[in-house]
C-alpha cells in the first residue's frame, strides 16, 4: 500500500515548467506584493533589517504587459503608470515620479523576488539601503 501512494504522490506531482519560457514571458501578468523588506547600512555596516507594513488600499501590486506596460501600487489608492525594459537580469520600471531598478532573485509561475540598492533614499540619509520585492501570484 505504501509503494502506491509514494508513486501517486510523484506521478501525480504537477511539474513547474516555468523555467521552459524566457523571463520576458513569465514576468507577464498581475503580480500581487506579498513583502516588502529594507536592509540598511551605514558605512558599510548592517544597521537594521526591516519589513515595510502593508496597508493595501484596496490592493498591493505590479502588473507588467507584454507590450511593457508597468503599474504599481503599494500602500496607496493611486496607481502609478509607465514602462519597463530588460536590463540584463534587471527589470527597469519607469512612471513620472520614480524608476525602479529591481534586480532578478527569482521567478517562477508563482512567485518573484528582487532587490533594488540605492544610497539616496531620503528616509536613510547616507545610507545604502537594499529594498527586497516578493510577488505572488
Amino acid at each position: 500500500m505504501g509503494i502506491i501512494t509514494i508513486s501517486c504522490f510523484t506521478s501525480c506531482a504537477k511539474t513547474d515548467t516555468s523555467n521552459d519560457l524566457p523571463k520576458e514571458q513569465q514576468i507577464i501578468g498581475k503580480w500581487e506584493i506579498n513583502r516588502v523588506q529594507l536592509r540598511i547600512y551605514y558605512s558599510g555596516v548592517f544597521t537594521k533589517d526591516t519589513i515595510v507594513p502593508a496597508r493595501p488600499n484596496p490592493l498591493n501590486f505590479t502588473q507588467f504587459d507584454a507590450s511593457n506596460g508597468f503599474q504599481l501600487c503599494y500602500n496607496s489608492a493611486a496607481v502609478q503608470t509607465g514602462t519597463y525594459a530588460w536590463s540584463g537580469d534587471t527589470i527597469i520600471s519607469t512612471t513620472s515620479t520614480n524608476t525602479y531598478n529591481w534586480k532578478m532573485l527569482t521567478l517562477t509561475d508563482k512567485l518573484l523576488t528582487t532587490v533594488s540598492t540605492s544610497t539616496s533614499d531620503p528616509s536613510f540619509p547616507g545610507a545604502k539601503v537594499e529594498t527586497y520585492y516578493t510577488f505572488i501570484r
